[in-house]
């Protein structure tokens, strides 16, 4: 039997959280049964990172002008652009979708709505991976949350608390939220030899603790909350290292020039290091003796907890989001109180005091991983869910609508 066509929608070109997730997804498909056409956004063609790891790995792909919510269109001047591209787009994917015999449309984020819309002209069944927690502006949180239920078949939530924060603005639509946790390849994290390399790389020596986070620089991941949280350490810890490994937008770079300063204002600059984005995440998390991930809004499932967990790390995570669903306070880490510097630092203080506990800690995260949040698990529940689609539709015995031929021509 021929693999059904299964069309991606994804709004980015880099290979962060979602971006990452959503390779590994397409990389591990059962090609017997399914076959991957991913769409990406013209916009962010130049970034030039999912979309070479996609062509490595003989996934089919194509640009095209999405109309993608971004910050950018948060205006009354550019918002009528954005609805002609967003038309267009919905337009170009219906077409996708009957030259291609597409079987289930898979939308990866809210903030990418044209698939949604194209799978309901076509009554193909839509599937709408919500990799978010949507906190400001709330009129965006409350419109997105509104149309994500209506125009689609499923959402498929990453963790308890991106489900709950739908339903808490949608209960009518619960039925409509499943919940299947981010999964990571867990062995493939378990480097020590990578590690060092990068210890060396950033010219850490033996012995010296070195605490980190990863991320985009963005206003609520927290980078300004870790500088802080590494001055009060170096008071008492002054052997102390920390980095901090992520890029940022192109229209947000004022934010890596603040994050910057603030290190320098701190006097920090000897003993913290800035980088950019990195592909070899596994030397990284490695190299680390401590992960921090300081979000000030809620993070939804922050896979680089699970892959700092999967290196035997241990974590310090704020409490709010997918964290308190990933990590164990006092058994594979600790949970903080979010935007608090002096919290984060406490708990870095009694790891660096204790540090049989950074090896029985971060034991207790592998294990972990290993046992709720494997790939294998995830490919597994998402598979199932995509026979099901199917399956309904087949029995529905769903024809595409004519509503748009009178404007669509193949």
């Amino acid at each position: 039997m021929k693999p059904a066509n299964i069309l991606f929608v994804h709004g980015n070109n880099d290979l962060y959280g979602a971006d990452a997730f959503l390779l590994e997804i397409v990389k591990r498909l059962d090609r017997s049964r399914f076959h991957p056409i991913v769409i990406l956004p013209e916009d962010m063609r130049h970034i030039n990172r999912l979309s070479v790891e996609l062509e490595k790995n003989g996934i089919e792909y194509e640009f095209l002008r999405l109309g993608v919510m971004r910050r950018k269109y948060f205006n009354a001047v550019a918002i009528f652009p954005f609805a002609f591209q967003l038309l267009m787009a919905i337009v170009a994917i219906v077409r996708i979708i009957r030259r291609r015999n597409i079987v289930i449309v898979h939308s990866n984020t809210l903030t990418v709505l044209a698939g949604a819309f194209a799978a309901s002209l076509t009554r193909t069944p839509h599937l709408w991976h919500v990799h978010e927690i949507l906190v400001e502006p709330p009129a965006m949180r409350r419109l997105l949350h509104a149309i994500a239920p209506r125009f689609t078949s499923v959402i498929l939530c990453v963790s308890n608390a991106v489900r709950d924060h739908i339903a808490a603005d949608q209960p009518v639509f619960v039925h409509k939220l499943r919940v299947i946790y981010v999964g990571i390849d867990a062995e493939r994290f378990a480097d020590p030899a990578a590690g060092e390399r990068v210890r060396q790389e950033f010219g850490i020596a033996p012995g010296v603790p070195l605490i980190g986070m990863v991320g985009k620089v963005c206003r609520w991941k927290g980078q300004l909350v870790f500088a802080a949280a590494a001055a009060r350490i170096l008071r008492q810890f002054p052997q102390a290292q920390f980095a901090a490994v992520g890029g940022v937008f192109d229209t947000e770079r004022e934010l890596m020039v603040q994050f910057r300063s603030e290190v320098e204002r701190l006097g920090l600059t000897h003993a913290f290091q800035i980088h950019d984005f990195r592909p070899d995440i596994r030397g990284v998390m490695n190299a680390y003796d401590i992960f921090v991930l300081p979000s000030t809004q809620p993070d939804p499932c922050p896979t680089v907890v699970l892959e700092a967990m999967a290196a035997g790390k241990p974590v310090i995570a704020t409490a709010h989001g997918g964290p308190l669903e990933q990590v164990v306070d006092g058994e594979t880490g600790y949970l903080v109180r979010p935007n608090d510097s002096e919290d984060i630092a406490g708990a870095i203080s009694k790891m660096l005091a204790k540090r049989d506990m950074l090896k029985s800690m971060g034991e207790a995260g592998r294990r972990r991983v290993m046992a709720h949040f494997h790939i294998k698990g995830f490919m597994a529940g998402l598979q199932s869910l995509y026979n099901e689609l199917d399956c309904a539709a087949a029995e529905v015995g769903t024809e595409p609508k004519r509503v748009m031929e009178v404007h669509i021509r193949e």
